[in-house]
């Protein structure tokens, strides 16, 4: 009989081999599903209909030859069965797998070419051996799973030899070789069946006692945060398809030493049903992964983790032994659905959960509630010991202590027709409220956990800026003075270089290709309406929001890689301002001169001046919140200007000042650039700009229309108001979209 086996073997081999590469550019399906897709599909499926044919005579052997199929004297067939049927499912998932994730999994590369066509090699030359770990003796007997068996390492066969020869192509560096050994050893490890340790290494008393924490219980605990760390530091170096692809992986092995207690026959017996919560995350969890469900990931997340982490702390085994099947299959089941979510959440491989997801979830746990209950107290009549979720016995009552007893003396008992019914509202209402209480804590923890991860990674990004931007500068100053500006020769200068500004929330640029170069001395007008980008802009400048793309210089620094220095450059009036109005005016003043560094004899001296200038004397040692609106947008004039920056800019600087103030305000800015500094200062007033401006920009939907001294305008005869209104109302471009300026970027480098 085993002449058929391997014919049939070789058979589907070649059957497989000769449809992928005669089909090679070809999808059968075309763009749904590609051939190897395909063929992985069937690999998978067979391989499904072998394992719930039964779970094989090797289930039950003890220590290599206590209930062996193979006798106690033929130990080496023990362990070719046990490792063969160990690495078959693992190279299955591993070869399945890649060609859903072919282009975005480099790592398991060598294993698909390798590995796989290996075992599968080595599985048909042993599937005498492996039949008789499964079902007995074959050579006189046929069983039809044997006949699966052969056809599903053919296939598996066929398929690795495509990619081996396919993937030949692609190199691979020595680094890819080494994660690729750790990605095989982490694979073996976690596709262990649950029934091989104790094949191995027998039965060693190895005791798990459920009633109280022991070292052995401890130790299982510890083993679990363990592989989370370890295995959060190896994949947080993959792409986020490769994480996913590897958690998909952890999931389908576990799922699949959680079948071997499963059979055909487990259909028809719905006592068997995986109901029980943690049963039934071995399938949502990998499905969520699968078929990218957030929601269903999200309840596995706040529901599924919670039960299995309760699991683990109160284990509800009935053998005692630590290698024994059933224990095993337990530990390595919530192992994984502990394990999986919490790497996915730490991995970001789904968005981060809205409390309306919560919501959804518990109305989710709620049917799944009544759902378990109705099938307890349903299927109850025609099996004993049925209890899913622990909500039909005292199971978790005994946990908790003898006075919670009394939760189940309410009982309510009827009778549908023959069949009894039986519920403890009490109890079972209780148990339902208690659960999602703790699932609404568990939503407020990884809300906390969210919030730091964000802040975490904010400062990391933010650390890895400075450092990229302190070897820029140094790379770029080729050993000047670091705290010098980057272009002393456009010191006393504003220059803006093709600045972009877009919000990460817009699909259009606030601010577009903006060039402008302001000599020391001008007083420079910005106009424009209302959302043109002029406070984009001033933002900017002074760095309170970042660059997109483009330069900014102050002075010769550089904003963006010498922000600091930038910014002592820079005097600031902005639109609305925010003071420290439990401070005095005075105080306000000295606080920013101590950022400045400015000395006393020089802050004194300006402190006096501009006190008498905006006649301040009888409100200056003052609290701020006594300060009228006027009063309070002095002190920040005065504030700005304490230092004597090289740039002042004003945004919107005369609002709400007196006639006085305003003629005050305009002659500082006279003054101010008369000693050779900027003076940069948007305003809606144009007769102010008018008549105080050496020139002007007018900027509308994020571009600068045109930038002109006052001078060349009088000369056209036509006032500056009329001219403003000219170019605004003439221009009719819209914002410059990211798709635009894309198209724009690729033809400037097409015609390059």
């Amino acid at each position: 009989m085993s002449f058929i086996y391997y014919l049939s073997a070789l058979v589907a081999c070649g059957i497989i081999a000769s449809f992928l590469f005669c089909c090679k550019n070809k999808n059968i399906f075309g763009k749904f599903i590609s051939n190897t897709q395909l063929v992985s599909l069937i690999y998978a499926a067979l391989f499904a209909v072998r394992t719930l044919a039964g779970r094989g005579l090797i289930y039950d052997t003890v220590g290599l030859n206590v209930y062996s199929p193979f006798g106690a004297l033929q130990i080496n067939y023990v362990y070719i069965s046990t490792l063969l049927l160990w690495f078959i499912p693992a190279v299955m998932l591993a070869s399945c797998l890649f060609s859903f994730f072919d282009d975005k999994a480099p790592v398991v590369i060598p294993i698909v070419r390798f590995i796989s066509p290996v075992v599968c090699i080595l599985g048909i030359v042993a599937i005498e051996i492996l039949g008789r770990a499964l079902d007995g003796d074959m050579v006189n007997d046929f069983y039809y799973r044997h006949l699966v068996l052969a056809i599903e390492l053919g296939v598996g066969l066929g398929l690795s030899l495509f990619q081996l020869v396919n993937l030949r192509t692609i190199k691979l560096r020595f680094g890819h070789y080494l994660k690729s050994l750790f990605c095989l050893i982490g694979m073996i490890i976690v596709s262990v069946p649950c029934w091989a340790p104790k094949t191995i290494l027998g039965l060693n008393n190895i005791s798990l006692v459920a009633e109280k924490l022991s070292n052995v219980h401890l130790a299982c605990l510890g083993l679990a945060v363990i592989a989370v760390i370890l295995c959060y530091l190896f994949f947080k170096g993959l792409s986020p398809e490769q994480r996913r692809m590897a958690l998909i992986y952890l999931s389908l092995s576990a799922l699949i030493s959680f079948s071997y207690n499963y059979d055909f026959s487990t259909i028809s017996n719905p006592s068997a049903w995986p109901l029980h919560l943690c049963a039934l995350a071995m399938f949502i969890v990998p499905f969520s992964l699968i078929f990218k469900v957030k929601r269903v990931y999200y309840f596995a997340v706040y529901f599924c983790l919670f039960g299995a982490v309760l699991a683990m702390i109160m284990p509800n085994t009935n053998e005692a032994n630590l290698l024994a099947n059933e224990t095993m299959q337990f530990w390595i089941n919530h192992y994984s659905i502990t394990i999986v979510p919490l790497l996915a959440l730490a991995l970001k491989i789904f968005p981060r959960p809205k409390f309306k997801d919560f919501l959804i979830c518990l109305v989710a746990f709620v049917i799944y509630f009544v759902i378990a209950l109705i099938a307890n107290v349903w299927i109850s009549n025609y099996y004993e010991g049925v209890d899913f979720f622990f909500i039909n016995s005292d199971f978790l009552i005994t946990k908790i202590g003898s006075w919670a007893k009394k939760l189940r003396e309410t009982s309510v008992t009827f009778n549908i027709k023959e069949l009894q019914f039986v519920i403890y509202p009490v109890y079972q209402g209780i148990y339902c409220v208690v659960y999602a209480m703790f699932a609404a804590a568990m939503w407020f923890v990884f809300e906390q956990f969210y919030d730091i991860t964000d802040i975490y990674e904010i400062l990391t990004e933010r650390n890895r800026k400075i450092k990229a931007d302190r070897l820029a500068l140094e790379a770029h100053l080729a050993g000047k003075d670091m705290q010098g500006p980057m272009n002393p020769q456009n010191e006393g200068k504003l220059i803006l270089r093709n600045f972009c500004k877009r919000y990460s929330s817009s699909d259009v640029y606030a601010v577009y290709n903006a060039n402008l170069e302001i000599d020391g001395g001008q007083i420079f007008g910005f106009l424009g309406p209302n959302g043109a980008g002029k406070s984009s802009i001033i933002k900017t400048i002074v760095g309170i929001q970042t660059i997109t793309s483009g330069e900014i210089e102050v002075s010769g620094y550089d904003v963006e890689k010498q922000s600091v220095g930038a910014k002592m450059q820079i005097g600031f009036v902005p639109d609305h301002y925010a003071l420290y109005e439990n401070l005095t005016g005075r105080e306000y003043i000295n606080y920013i001169a101590d950022l400045y560094n400015v000395s006393k004899a020089d802050r004194d001296e300006r402190i006096s001046e501009y006190i008498e200038r905006f006649r301040l004397e009888a409100a200056i040692d003052n609290p701020i919140k006594t300060y009228s609106h006027g009063m309070k947008q002095k002190i920040t004039i005065m504030s700005a200007l304490v230092h004597n920056p090289k740039v002042w800019i004003l945004d919107e600087p005369l609002t709400g000042l007196d006639p006085e103030s305003i003629f005050q305000v305009k002659e500082c800015m006279k003054e101010h650039a008369a000693k050779g500094n900027i003076v940069f200062f948007s305003s809606h007033i144009i007769d102010v700009v008018e008549n105080i401006c050496d020139r002007i920009a007018i900027i509308r939907k994020g571009q600068i229309l045109c930038t002109k001294t006052i001078a060349e305008i009088k000369e056209t005869g036509i006032p500056l108001e009329n001219f403003y209104m000219n170019m605004i109302d003439g221009n009719t471009q819209s914002p410059v979209s990211v798709k635009e300026a894309e198209s724009k970027a690729a033809l400037v480098k097409e015609t390059v």
